[in-house]
């Protein structure tokens, strides 16, 4: 199932973290690829309500994340980086 994490997973450089990402993401419950961020909706963006919406609420946070890595005046080494990367994708992911 980390398929769905592709473009996600071309952000983490060290082959190392990828590939561990990549096995926990595949032994996760089926119901994270489901669900939306919550029941009642009401402390996340509608964006992230409905069906799949954990899964768009997660890449919106990489996605964020990722950008402000790259932005040239990061503090983080490129491993903290893929790190930081692994464990958004990772946050909700036993809820």
């Amino acid at each position: 199932m980390h398929e769905i994490f592709n473009k996600e997973l071309t952000y983490i450089k060290d082959k190392r973290i990828r590939n561990s990402l990549i096995t926990i993401l595949d032994r996760l419950p089926e119901y994270f690829y489901e669900i939306p961020t919550s029941s009642t909706g009401k402390y996340h963006p509608a964006f992230s309500n409905g069906e799949k919406g954990l899964i768009r609420h997660t890449k919106a946070a990489v996605r964020i994340a990722n950008d402000l890595l790259h932005l040239g005046n990061s503090p983080f080494t490129p491993d903290e980086g893929d790190l930081i990367i692994a464990a958004l994708i990772l946050h909700d992911t036993c809820k």
